[in-house]
């Protein structure tokens, strides 16, 4: 299975768990915490992937502004999820920034290994 596919399956399958167990009140919080790092997420997934088989070269370009859309899209998001949806902020905070770091680290993984696999494949100048 592709890395994409299990970290969908591990968000969704333990947000419903944890949610569903410990506090099915807040359900929509602790989704709606979970849904922008997992989006995030592949959504970078696929852009490294990508840019690593057609222009490698161009990966920090890439890179550099993916992080300058993150900084706008997490602040517009959470001001939208708390401000206009009105959600409950404790559990959309604990489950938003477990996420975010759980995925972070994951893709930051992933990431290691998909570059020394590169590199071991680059022809050596």
């Amino acid at each position: 299975m592709k890395l994409s596919g299990m970290l969908v399956a591990v968000c969704v399958i333990s947000c419903g768990l944890c949610t569903l167990v410990l506090a099915p009140d807040v359900a929509g919080a602790t989704f709606l915490g979970m849904t922008a790092p997992l989006v995030v997420g592949l959504a970078t997934i696929r852009l490294v992937e990508q840019t690593v088989r057609t222009h490698i070269q161009t990966l920090t370009a890439r890179m550099t502004m993916a992080f300058i859309v993150k900084m706008m899209f997490y602040p517009v998001y959470v001001s939208i999820v708390l401000g206009v949806l009105a959600i409950d902020p404790v559990p959309f905070a604990v489950s938003f920034t477990l996420y975010f770091v759980a995925l972070q680290i994951t893709v930051a993984l992933y990431f290691k290994t998909l570059f020394a696999r590169t590199a071991t494949l680059a022809p050596i100048n």
